[in-house]
């Protein structure tokens, strides 16, 4: 009977919760892309990156480059490219021995770069808008992500592309697998050779998928073990369990139907619903009741139930990762343009006022070079910190979008009561006393607030309602800093958007 019925319906059982546990990493590696993805955006559409592509921001490189960062972040290269696709500054550590080099061309300390610009040009040629994909590399595969460089408030034609490269080496792997909590392999084969597969040895269980990447004729293997223990146990129990039941039957028939029914098949038949409902709403009872066994199927059953526990976990922490900054835990751009459409929706679905607010930190690149980066994070934290206490007394979203830069949003306001809360913003800050000695506009940090409110637009989209706030910080900035001002029409006609004094 096990050969017939039981063994099979484990070893099924098995190949979909190896299945399964092939999925998650899967997904662990789509939100790891869309992370570097995001983050070249940052990068791309940030007003300091469109100066430095038209030879308007010199140190651009100076401030913004060095082994430490591309280290802290991972980055393997971070490629920039003009408006015609050619090379205009690259900087990246060599994959051998982690050489740090900067250049103009694909040549000398930049020659390993050759195979990365190659594939990332191939890219912008055949498809120019925002993308990412899988390279095979030499050493080891690589994810890509290129973005088009804009201004920040995505204004204006793209003067060129940002790519950034992350290794899927050894460190990688190990950092994967301390997400997902599995053993990962990556491995490049030829496409026309390389097949999905499930196979058990032993007491494991080996599986492998195919991912795609952007030379057609070589894919990546992504593959993972699972250990069988806990099915063998429950094999060897059940196998008891027949034969003895096969004896009592010859004196008592009735009761062994009865404790069949009782000990084995009762639940087994709750064990596998537990298995197939483990993300829905009745799955906790499944649990509750399993666990509190002491034989072999509640230690099943809590494997699971932990199992469960830990992908639940390790979902929430990637979720968090990728919709907030990590200097300042505030939401990042992502987020922030996610909630602004549906803001919108919500605005014109309901009639109500809605309001954006553009923030920024007066003459941070002043501070920067005046106490050095370490005290530049230090300040931002303190002022996201200042910045988040109010608007959880308020209820409204501010996020992080730009390096000095914050947004927020503020759903059924008024312009007027925007301007009292980016009035209360703007003392806040100022009451912190963060000194600011290179500032020419206070003797501490501040900041300038622009104010749009679609009251004062015709056009309710994301777009136009950033594009006020946009116009009413240029203003702000323009009438000396220090201030808050309210997005009005005069503003659109005489507002210029010219790049911005240092910050």
């Amino acid at each position: 009977m096990s050969k017939w019925f039981i063994l099979p319906a484990l070893h099924k059982e098995e190949r979909g919760i190896i299945g399964q546990e092939l999925k998650r990493v899967e997904r662990s590696f789509f939100l790891a892309q869309q992370e570097l993805l995001a983050q070249a955006r940052d990068w791309a559409n940030w007003d300091d990156t469109y100066e430095f592509v038209q030879d308007n921001y010199p140190r651009y490189a100076e401030v913004n480059f060095s082994p430490e960062m591309m280290t802290e972040m991972r980055y393997q290269l971070i490629a920039f490219f003009n408006a015609d696709g050619e090379v205009y500054y690259l900087s990246g550590l060599a994959p051998d021995d982690n050489h740090f080099a900067t250049c103009t061309h694909v040549v000398d300390a930049c020659a390993w770069m050759a195979p990365f610009i190659d594939s990332i040009q191939l890219s912008i040629e055949n498809n120019p808008d925002q993308q990412d994909f899988l390279f095979p590399g030499i050493n080891s595969p690589a994810m890509v992500a290129i973005t088009p460089i804009l201004r920040t408030d995505s204004s204006g034609p793209s003067t060129g592309w940002l790519a950034k490269v992350r290794l899927m080496d050894g460190k990688w792997i190990k950092q994967m697998e301390n997400v997902t909590g599995l053993p990962i392999t990556i491995d490049r084969q030829l496409t026309a050779q390389a097949t999905p597969s499930t196979t058990i040895k032993g007491d494991t269980i080996y599986a492998q998928h195919l991912l795609p990447t952007n030379v057609p004729a070589i894919s990546i293997t992504v593959g993972t073990q699972l250990n069988r223990t806990h099915y063998l146990a429950s094999l060897d129990t059940i196998r008891y369990v027949l034969i003895w039941t096969a004896c009592l039957m010859l004196f008592v028939i009735g009761f062994v139907l009865w404790l069949m029914e009782r000990i084995i098949l009762k639940p087994l038949k709750s064990l596998s619903i537990f298995a197939r409902q483990t993300s829905g709403e009745n799955s906790q009872l499944d649990s509750a009741l399993l666990c509190q066994r002491n034989d072999e199927i509640g230690m099943l059953a809590r494997s699971f139930d932990q199992q469960l526990t830990r992908q639940r976990e390790l979902n929430a922490e990637l979720l968090n990762l990728s919709t907030h900054d990590s200097l300042t835990g505030l939401p990042n751009r992502r987020l922030f343009d996610q909630q602004l459409k549906a803001d919108i929706h919500e605005t014109q679905a309901l009639h109500q006022p809605l309001a954006a607010m553009m923030l920024d930190i007066d003459h941070f690149k002043l501070f920067n070079d005046h106490y050095g980066h370490q005290k530049g994070d230090e300040c931002l934290q303190q002022v996201a910190k200042a910045l988040q206490r109010i608007a959880t007394d308020h209820d409204f979203l501010i996020a992080r979008t730009g390096g000095e830069e914050f947004s927020a949003l503020l759903p059924n306001t008024s312009a007027q009561r925007a301007e009292q809360i980016g009035y209360l913003l703007h003392h806040t800050v100022a009451n912190l006393k963060l000194a600011h000695k290179a500032s020419p506009v206070a003797p501490h940090v501040t900041i300038s607030v622009g104010i749009g409110s679609l009251d004062e637009s015709i056009d309710i989209s994301p777009s136009a309602l950033m594009s006020n706030a946009d116009q009413a910080l240029y203003s702000a900035k323009a009438a000396g800093r220090h201030q808050v001002i309210v997005f009005k029409p005069s503003i659109a006609r005489t507002s210029v958007h010219t790049p911005d004094a240092p910050l």
